[in-house]
């Protein structure tokens, strides 16, 4: 029964992934952002053979992202480095394979992007959230655990926290393995406590090794052995029992060392150095922890944004009271986790579904509601899982929010929060953005220099007649047209004394869009011509704001303004369009926006 269980949750996970439901138009594919410098360690080792980070990132990021892609490396006195932690990929390498042969079968490229990876890594993260609700059952059962409510437990930390969204929707991220990892360790660790065994043992030390490899603050995950042994003083006499236990613990820290090792190999690999720090500038502050914040701010607070961790905690502190050598420990080792969290120099953890720190403890919390559900009377029992399934039905809408801009990436607080509560209407759609974009605007027009270019793209316009054609317009007779056939519209060209004054300059982009479908790959690019060549190539994101097909829509944003080299050169800029459907723009201005100099 549990298995069935936990097979049918993970495939309703798929399903829903492959819905559409939760995907994010505005971006291609599943491996994006941070997510490419996880990934990066693959396609550097097996596609491109080299650590030349340039040309990892801008091979695909040209291809598939617009020429947008993450910069996810940091350059060191030692030279340039993938800013990022190996473990990830080695969990990642058994669906990387897979994808490159799925790909070579179905003749899609053989380059780390193509469909068949985007799709590998969702099934691999798939199979490590799976896997951790499997063990997490075990384990729960183990523990004298209802069979029913150890798997609902389980399952309550796949679809009622962010866990959900780091499966299906940013599934290259860490969450969804570490959490696999997390599960297995309580399993595993809880056996050799029950029955002990050198394996056991030794297959401890290797998942240990691999959370730290995934994730080195989740190492923390260590001071939860004596929760998991019964209490300290059961921890001390199992170890002091085991015959010989000095010998293998000590070929349990090697195991350790070795496998941690496989950082230090691709530092010598990248900068022929063992040791480096790769978060450069970045740290923890233990003397100013933001507690209450990370646990509950309307930014991205635990509580707020995940609160099946809340009924786990009420769980918790019962089972610190029914059983308190189990019980303190695991709350103990439950606040040392969040201070130490919590002191990271951004405890919100940057643009995120809630507090995505804690994705892959949500098993200890779920510890706690499963002991809360097997102790209690048959009613409270019904409310708790009503609850559950609300908070479960809440974060699904707050998964499909954040991909589709309702829920603000960084910018929620209180009044916002409310707001949007469960609206998923597409009217809310970028909400919180266009509400920054407009207060962006109005503050350069209070106080910039303006230069304007503007064609309703009519006879005897200056533009170039790229994509030109009378099939639809807004205003006038012709529009631009840019499809599969044609991805290159009107283009404007000038030269860069004609741009206003030299300073810090923005780009306002106001344009009229009508598009055969919503979320067109659809960007104003631009860039500089000199004597050698163009240059400073940029991409002006725009098709995120088309939502609604075969109407046109007025799109406005402000962007700031790469700077030239020289002011004979000439500035170029043009719709462009990287997907198949078929989109029109008419009455295009570009508004060069100089700051005055502060006196």
């Amino acid at each position: 029964m549990r298995n069935r269980i936990i097979i049918f949750s993970v495939f309703l996970a798929a399903l829903l992934a492959f819905s559409g439901l939760f995907d994010n138009e505005a971006m291609y594919g599943k491996i994006h952002a941070d997510a490419q410098g996880y990934y990066g360690y693959l396609v550097a080792v097996f596609i491109e053979q080299s650590f030349d980070w340039e040309q990892v990132i801008h091979s695909y990021a040209d291809v598939y992202f617009d020429g947008g892609g993450a910069d996810f490396t940091v350059t060191t006195d030692l030279g340039r480095i993938n800013k990022y932690y190996v473990g990830t990929a080695v969990l990642m390498l058994p669906f990387f394979l897979l994808s490159c042969i799925a790909a070579w079968l179905l003749g899609y490229p053989i380059d780390g992007y193509s469909i068949p990876f985007q799709q590998g890594v969702m099934f691999g993260a798939l199979f490590y959230s799976g896997m951790g609700m499997y063990f997490l059952a075990r384990f729960l059962e183990d523990r004298g655990i209802r069979p029913l409510i150890a798997v609902f437990a389980s399952g309550m930390c796949l679809f009622a926290t962010p866990l959900f969204h780091y499966t299906i929707s940013e599934p290259a991220m860490s969450h969804a393995y570490s959490f696999g990892l997390f599960g297995a360790f309580l399993f595993i660790v809880n056996k050799w406590f029950a029955n002990g065994g050198t394996q056991r043992l030794l297959l401890s030390a290797s998942v240990f090794a691999l959370v730290v490899l995934v994730r080195p603050a989740n190492g923390l995950l260590i001071l939860s052995v004596p929760f998991i042994s019964g209490g300290f003083i059961a921890l001390k006499d199992h170890l002091f029992r085991e015959p010989s236990i000095a010998r293998y613990l000590a070929f349990a820290a090697v195991l350790v060392v070795a496998i941690l090792g496989i950082q230090s190999v691709m530092y010598v690999a990248q900068v022929g150095k063992a040791l480096v720090w790769s978060y450069q500038g970045e740290g923890f502050d233990f003397s100013d922890p933001e507690t209450f914040n990370f646990l509950f701010s309307y930014k991205k607070g635990l509580f707020v944004y995940t609160p099946f961790a809340f009924v786990g905690l009420l769980g918790l502190i019962f089972l610190a009271i029914k059983k308190p050598k189990e019980g303190i420990w695991l709350l103990v080792f439950l606040s040392v986790s969040v201070y130490v969290l919590s002191c990271w120099w951004n405890w919100y953890y940057g643009s995120s579904l809630g507090m995505r720190a804690m994705v892959e403890f949500m098993p200890f919390f779920a510890v706690g509601l499963a002991f809360l559900l097997n102790d209690t009377t048959k009613s409270v029992r019904i409310l708790i899982i009503a609850a559950c399934v609300f908070f479960g039905y809440l974060n699904l809408v707050q998964s499909y929010q954040y991909q589709k801009f309702i829920l603000h990436w960084v910018g929620m607080d209180q009044d916002r929060y409310w707001q949007i509560f469960l609206k998923t209407d597409r009217k809310y759609d970028g909400i919180f953005y266009r509400e920054e974009q407009k207060s962006e605007e109005e503050k350069q027009l209070e106080f910039a220099t303006r230069v304007v270019f503007e064609s309703d793209l009519e006879e005897g316009t200056s533009w170039g007649n790229q994509g030109i054609t009378t099939e639809m317009s807004v205003s006038g007779k012709r529009s631009t047209l840019v499809n599969a056939e044609n991805p290159y519209g009107s283009t404007l060209g000038v030269n860069v004394s004609e741009l206003g004054p030299d300073g810090d300059r923005k780009l306002r982009v106001t344009a009229n869009v009508w598009s055969e479908d919503a979320f067109p790959k659809l960007s104003i690019a631009y860039s500089f011509r000199g004597p050698n060549g163009d240059y400073g190539h940029d991409y002006i994101g725009i098709g995120q704001f088309i939502t609604e097909p075969e109407t046109w829509t007025k799109v406005e944003t402000v962007v700031s303004l790469k700077q030239p080299i020289d002011s004979l050169d000439n500035w170029i800029v043009y719709p462009l369009n990287t997907s198949d459907m078929d989109v029109y723009l008419d009455d295009i201005k570009y508004e060069v926006l100089t700051l005055k100099s502060e006196p």
